[in-house]
């Protein structure tokens, strides 16, 4: 039985329906404001004497790459050599000599979903049909999840009914999450926006997001337990991996080698498992603004790691940039903690001594990756 839709507090002359649709456009805009194009280009640091630039790990979102390509020359601008990739969620991008993607894979001998940036250059794009095809499959798969969270909320089977009641959510809290996951479902199929620019949007965050936009006249500790429900059900949905929505990891690895790609692990911290699985990368990631407190103990695993390989290992490290949060910070995913800014990873002179000790700098893997990719 689907919930009642409620009725919102609303505010003197408020239409209901056009609020949605105002607040969900806002949401999923991937058109920017002349405030946002001026944010794109002003970065939040400037490295004045820095002559090096290694980005391979940040995300554009919907941010043109001409605008970033700026922000890079105001932010480095002594820089004389510099490798940058983009590497959005599943989707190719391009920026000048360089094409890259973090693609979402699974690793069977560990039941786990974990990431790759995958890096090549832009002149083998037309062989790359397959290897795209394989990222729009699983870009696909991930926006359908957001639709999986609000079936289950306005549809909860008998297994998550037992887990919400267990869990001691009221009904009325219960009622305000479905009710809002019914509008943004609706929203979704009446504006389209699966198909276009704007499916880009389409993420998990997108209905907490709307729910605080619109439900400020909303008791606070309801909406509270409200988001609280969203929460728990999104990780119910995410525990059900479908790992048959996903190429298996070899068989990306594959693939991109196939064009010359280099592979690297990102944030390994968040999958372990996957460093002892012996895949053919060229590398992992030693530090990133998620999981800044592994360098030293990654560098020393880096080292151990060589002695079995064909290829050396090569030390890397992650912004993970989201440029979303350069330009609407309301909307930003970002946790408070250490800063994003592209090209800017501190460790590289704040654990010169260990990465030397490890036989591994900035300027031997642009080197030496740049040769590879060649």
């Amino acid at each position: 039985m689907e919930p009642m839709e409620l009725e919102l507090p609303r505010r003197g002359g408020e239409d209901q329906e056009q609020t949605d649709r105002a607040v969900f456009d806002r949401l999923t805009s991937v058109d920017l404001s002349d405030e946002e194009k001026a944010l794109a280009v002003r970065p939040d640091q400037i490295a004045a004497q820095e002559t090096r630039l290694l980005a391979v790990h940040f995300h554009p979102e919907w941010v043109p790459l001409t605008l970033i390509e700026d922000r890079l020359k105001t932010a480095f601008p002594a820089a004389q050599d510099a490798l940058v990739v983009p590497t959005q969620h599943n989707r190719v991008m391009t920026l000048g000599a360089w094409s890259g993607v973090e693609a979402d894979v699974y690793a069977p001998a560990y039941g786990l979903k974990i990431q790759l940036l995958i890096h090549f250059p832009s002149s083998r794009l037309p062989k790359a049909g397959p290897f795209q095809a394989m990222m729009e499959r699983t870009f696909r798969y991930r926006a359908c999840q957001l639709l999986e969270i609000l079936e289950a909320l306005v549809r909860p089977g008998e297994t998550l009914a037992r887990e919400i009641k267990k869990n001691g959510f009221s009904s009325q809290a219960v009622r305000l999450a479905a009710s809002f996951a019914k509008r943004v479902e609706d929203l979704i199929r009446r504006e389209n926006v699966l198909e276009g620019p704007r499916s880009e949007m389409i993420k998990n965050r997108l209905l907490p997001d709307f729910m605080q936009a619109r439900g400020q006249l909303i008791d606070a500790a309801l909406m509270d337990r409200a988001l609280a429900l969203v929460r728990l059900v999104k990780a119910s949905v995410k525990r059900r991996l479908d790992s048959s929505r996903f190429h298996e990891a070899r068989e990306v690895i594959e693939e991109a080698r196939s064009l010359g790609a280099g592979v690297v692990i990102p944030h390994p911290p968040q999958f372990w498992p996957a460093l002892l699985d012996d895949l053919d990368v060229d590398g992992w990631e030693v530090w990133n603004p998620s999981t800044p407190a592994h360098t030293l103990f990654l560098l020393e695993c880096l080292a151990r790691g060589d002695g079995r390989r064909r290829r050396p290992l090569l030390a890397f490290m992650g912004d993970d940039t989201h440029m979303s949060s350069k330009i609407r910070p309301d909307l930003s995913d970002d946790k408070p903690g250490v800063p994003r800014e592209i090209g800017f990873q501190p460790p590289w002179r704040d654990s010169a001594e260990a990465l030397a000790r490890a036989g591994q700098s900035r300027e031997r893997t642009m080197d030496e990756y740049r040769a590879r990719l060649a």
